[in-house]
């Protein structure tokens, strides 16, 4: 009887579990989407689902909805993201540098099956490391995606350069909901006969993409009232041309800054793939900070000055450091990079709206349940580290499950979160 009044006072909203890749609400680096471990943080012992105390009672929390304390529902829905993938596809992610091919920078491409032309108009197998390994895993991406459809996240591709390379005001890929149809599409523009060639119109792509990108109108599945993301893949620097290199820098920062301070805004991330010992013409880390930074994503306690002279902390991009590592190596890290990013943007914030003819919300008397796949429903107290917060607590727009609560949602392809009104909140002490 408890649960059928506990259903018709609340909503119920069902989400799509993440693809291949570990929760990153924390701050450890998974390398997959669920086998992350997060630190535990302790949570008072709850009572058992059915069993709350009524919020009337001498108590620190939590509700009895027998005892009549819900009085409405909110109605909760996961945020969409709408992610632009900028991908360079210049000659130097296939090992070239500008007259020839840099020793130890490429192997055997295994999927290329038969002898292409280099540019060096030499018959060849091999491809860059760094592109093998981008191309593997943003198709091991993809995949994921298809494996566990999250209709909370469209992708769209835009590759730069390359032999098939398209002006930086299109789209090799439109965004979509990553369906099998789409999924093809996008791991196709990245497959032979398409190889890397050509230079880095860096400024260009990220000036030009933003207003393709704010332009895209959601379809079913995928939500309206998204996120805006593009994800800068670069293993170089920008083209300079008639600009001086610290200008050509310069451009593109103004580009990332002008995408986030837009309306609608563009979060901008940058992966770098590339090595920090290198010389400055062939891979500048610093400026890659500086674009994370400006695009407002840098990664949170970055030193904004990390680079091949001062390493100490963490890079403000996403850093994927080739080395002496074999293309599966590197793919390995870049899916990591990626699989953070997604985690960064998207899934644990839930828009809440005010009950019809409810009026004003009472912040102190919301909570939030989840139900696992095995039936079994828990409040999540109310807890900045590991529970729930608002937004804003003043006026709160959004429900926002941070640390275990959120990895652990993730964690369930068949968990439902649902948020019930008019009980005082459960809060961890």
């Amino acid at each position: 009887m408890a649960l059928r009044r506990a259903l018709a006072l609340s909503f119920l909203l069902s989400f799509a579990a993440l693809t291949s890749m570990a929760p990153a609400c924390g701050s450890q680096e998974p390398t997959s989407f669920f086998d992350a471990a997060l630190p535990d943080t302790f949570v008072p012992p709850l009572p058992p689902p059915g069993s709350f105390p009524d919020a009337g009672e001498a108590t620190d929390g939590g509700f009895d909805l027998d005892g009549g304390c819900a009085t409405a529902t909110a109605q909760a829905s996961r945020i969409p993201v709408y992610m632009q993938l900028v991908l360079d596809g210049s000659g130097s992610m296939d090992g070239f540098n500008g007259t020839s091919y840099v020793a130890g920078e490429r192997e055997v491409d295994p999927e290329t099956l038969t002898p292409r032309m280099d540019l060096t108009n030499v018959p060849t197998q091999s491809s860059g490391k760094k592109w093998i390994a981008v191309r593997g895993a943003l198709k091991a991406f993809f995949d994921g995606l298809v494996a566990k459809p999250d209709p909370s996240l469209a992708v769209g591709l835009y590759l730069f350069s390359s032999n098939v390379a398209k002006p930086t005001a299109q789209v090799d890929v439109a965004m979509g909901f990553v369906d099998v149809t789409q999924a093809g599409a996008l791991k196709g523009r990245l497959s032979p006969p398409i190889y890397p060639m050509g230079g880095t119109p860096l400024g260009a792509a990220v000036k030009n993409q933003r207003p393709l990108l704010v332009g895209y109108r959601p379809v079913a599945p995928v939500l309206p009232g998204g996120k805006y993301v593009m994800v800068v893949m670069t293993d170089g620097v920008p083209n300079a041309e008639s600009l001086t290199q610290a200008q050509a820098n310069a451009d593109v920062v103004a580009a990332a800054t002008a995408a986030r301070t837009g309306t609608p805004p563009v979060t901008v991330f940058v992966v770098g793939v590339g090595n920090p010992s290198a010389q400055i013409d062939q891979y500048d880390e610093l400026f890659l900070g500086q674009l994370a930074q400006a695009g407002g994503a840098p990664e949170p306690g970055c030193n904004p000055a990390w680079s091949d002279t001062a390493m100490s902390g963490r890079p403000c991009h996403f850093q994927v450091t080739p080395g002496a590592k074999t293309a599966a190596q590197i793919r390995d890290d870049f899916l990591t990079a990626i699989n953070q990013i997604r985690e960064k943007v998207a899934s644990c914030e839930f828009t809440l709206e005010r009950p019809p003819g409810g009026g004003e919300l009472d912040p102190t008397r919301v909570n939030v349940l989840y139900t696992s796949g095995a039936g079994v429903e828990t409040p999540i107290p109310q807890d900045a580290s590991s529970g729930w917060t608002y937004d804003d607590p003043a006026r709160p727009t959004k429900v926002i499950l941070n640390g275990k609560a959120c990895a652990d949602m993730k964690a369930d392809p068949d968990g439902k979160v649902r948020v019930v009104i008019g009980c005082k909140t459960i809060v961890t002490k």
